[in-house]
């Protein structure tokens, strides 16, 4: 097995060769699948918008969903910006000066930056600990000589470094009187400020002037202060002085920016929402993995590492906890594909110049015998990919199930899936799903345990039930095609629920296009399906906001094995096209429940999962996308 450990540089050129433009939000209506071929850009390519990089601690640094509503006030930074400038939030958690340098983090963050650059240096809560080799430094000595460096290595590059003092922890004396908490740093960066010409944010002083106007109760709404089960990542609640909550990183942010504007160290504009009334907790991006975190790269292909996808997955380490990216070079890869759950955080991405370059194929269906002789595979076990890992992401590439129902007409189970999902949390972009029955599998680890997929400018098609489980899916400006079965009145049904009464979202389709060669009103958009008899069943699905063929049919849900559909829970909203004109069968989602089912609310959760953020201008990782690739 042969691997490597990509520098930044490398892993982000790598990054750039094979993933696609990020959708991101709610797709316009209409809006079809992408196409966009993509080009790896030299990282010393300009950008066209200057680039704030934030470089520090805990205080600063991003965090990822598991830990919300923890969160650094370099990642809340980006709700203020206007458009003229982006965000990278760099900070490393437990880093000072001297570990982040040494880690090699400084090089990395200097290789990226340009002229007309800012470079916001805050450290201070880890150099303190001086028992500490790794990470302890003297505020007169050691302390000043790294953050030097920083300040060299950015002027080096035609960017501005600015020094940022420590952010006062959350202490106060008997009386109530906010108190240092930082011994002689603070004042070692202001000498060093003045020393140097460097611009200064006293982000110490303005932060222990804010704890003291809201006072030891009230700065818990700042600091990470939380009660048991509040929120499932902490079910024993906790109560943290240093780290932030959402609204406090929020509020830190805030006291930079304001800082950075008042002494004009920016130009005009650059913040434009300091004062607005803003939602930390809807706003921050929480990613699957911190912008620092370093993802392994395995190639597949000819001549590469790997020849088989498999063989890629089957070498990575269970239970990791960083991700693992699978490169793939273009071509068809027939293979039964299978990422198993104590595998997470894998992600598959092709490297042609468009989804159809990358195929990933079998070719079994649920009733072809296995060879071993126990059985027949059934409809799950018939999948080309099946993924079980949670945080799974897709881009650029094809699964497929070219199972050829026409010679097998004797086989009495002839359904065939593509793509099997049931790890919470997976995001594909620019996919597409090929197959006639059961197509799409999102379902879950267990009946009535959540999981939820996002599906950004994709491409699914089939005919029968083909897109079906149990799980949450949204589908954001994709096409869904149903293929012409030859029939005049019955060309099958999109999908087949089959929630948990007690889930409260299933399926959104949201800016779609529903296009089919089928005959009018020959296609059903779904059915409920209640496995095995299941009365607790009750599939939920939304079509809004989309275009629907001619092929839909007028009463557009029907029954299934005996259960009613007007028992499920189907409904419609704002859709256009010919196939959409409103009847009595066709329930309407009423305007006031409207904002209850958004893109946002499928995929929240109670971890606030929000995928549509990332590559918007939310994400304090942006640049590690989006500026390092070119889509034309």
């Amino acid at each position: 097995m042969h691997c490597f450990q990509p520098s930044r540089r490398s892993l982000l050129a790598a990054v750039a060769a094979g993933a696609v433009t990020a959708a991101a939000g709610l797709a316009g209506p209409g809006a079809g699948r992408s196409q966009a071929a993509v080009r790896t850009v030299n990282p010393s390519q300009r950008r066209t918008r200057p680039m704030i990089f934030v470089v520090g601690d805990s205080t600063s640094s991003a965090y990822q969903h598991s830990e919300r509503p923890r969160a650094g006030w370099g990642q809340a930074l980006p709700l203020l910006l206007g458009p003229q400038a982006d965000v990278f939030d760099y900070a490393w958690s437990g880093a000072s000066s001297k570990s982040f340098a040494d880690a090699g983090l400084l090089g990395e963050v200097l290789d990226l930056l340009q002229p007309g650059d800012y470079l916001l240096i805050s450290f201070g809560h880890n150099d303190e600990k001086t028992t500490d080799p790794a990470r302890g430094t003297d505020p007169q000595t050691t302390f000043k000589e790294y953050l030097q460096k920083y300040l060299d290595g950015a002027a080096e590059r035609g960017a501005q470094a600015v020094l940022v003092t420590p952010v006062e922890r959350r202490r106060f004396s008997p009386l109530g009187i906010a108190q240092d908490s930082h011994g002689a740093y603070p004042q070692a960066v202001r000498e060093l400020a003045a020393a140097t010409g460097t611009p200064l944010v006293d982000l110490t002083a303005s932060s222990k002037a804010l704890w003291q106007e809201l006072g030891a109760e009230g700065t818990k709404t700042h600091f990470l202060y939380t009660a048991p089960n509040q929120y499932p990542q902490y079910p024993d609640g906790v109560a943290d002085n240093t780290h932030f909550q959402a609204e406090g990183a929020l509020a830190v942010a805030r006291l930079v920016a304001s800082e950075l504007q008042a002494k004009e160290t920016i130009p005009p504009g650059y913040f434009q929402h300091v004062d607005a009334a803003l939602d930390p907790l809807a706003g921050i991006y929480w990613p699957s993995e911190r912008p620092v975190d370093k993802p392994l790269v395995l190639e597949v292909g000819r001549g590469m590492a790997f020849r088989t996808v498999q063989a890629a997955v089957d070498s990575v380490a269970t239970g990791s906890s960083s991700r693992t990216l699978i490169r793939i070079q273009p071509g068809t890869y027939r293979e039964a594909i299978r990422v198993p759950a104590d595998k997470p955080r894998i992600s598959l991405i092709g490297l042609g110049e468009k989804a159809e370059d990358v195929v990933l194929v079998y070719n079994n269906a649920s009733g072809t015998r296995k060879p071993d002789g126990s059985g027949s595979f059934g409809a799950g076990g018939s999948a080309s990919v099946r993924i079980d890992g949670a945080d799974f992401t897709a881009a650029n590439l094809t699964f497929s199930n070219d199972f050829d129902e026409a010679a097998n007409q004797d086989m009495a189970n002839r359904q065939a899936v593509a793509l099997f999902l049931a790890g919470d949390r997976a995001v594909l972009r620019n996919v597409r799903c090929l197959g006639n029955q059961d197509t799409l599998l999102v379902d879950s680890p267990a009946r009535g345990v959540p999981a939820r997929f996002f599906f950004s400018d994709c491409y699914v098609e089939g005919d029968v039930d083909f897109i079906f489980g149990r799980g949450t899916a949204v589908f954001s400006g994709c096409e869904i095609r149903s293929l012409d079965r030859g029939s005049e009145n019955n060309n099958g049904y999109v999908s087949a629920g089959s929630q948990n009464v007690k889930i409260k979202h299933g399926y959104l389709f949201t800016g779609c296009r529903f296009v089919s060669d089928a005959a009018a009103g020959s296609v059903h958009l779904g059915r409920p399906w209640h496995p095995s008899g299941d009365v607790d069943a009750i599939a939920q699905v939304l079509v809004r906001d989309s275009w629907l063929g001619a092929h839909i049919s007028g009463t557009p849900w029907t029954d299934m094995s005996g259960f009613s559909w007007r028992e499920a829970r189907f409904h419609e909203f704002n859709n256009y096209g010919p196939g959409s004109r409103i009847s009595p069968d066709r329930p309407q989602l009423e305007p006031q429940l409207a904002g209850d089912f958004t893109l946002e609310a499928y995929l929240r959760g109670t971890d606030g999962w929000a995928p549509q953020l990332s590559g918007t201008r939310a994400d304090s990782a942006w640049v590690d996308r989006q500026t390092l690739r070119q889509v034309s």
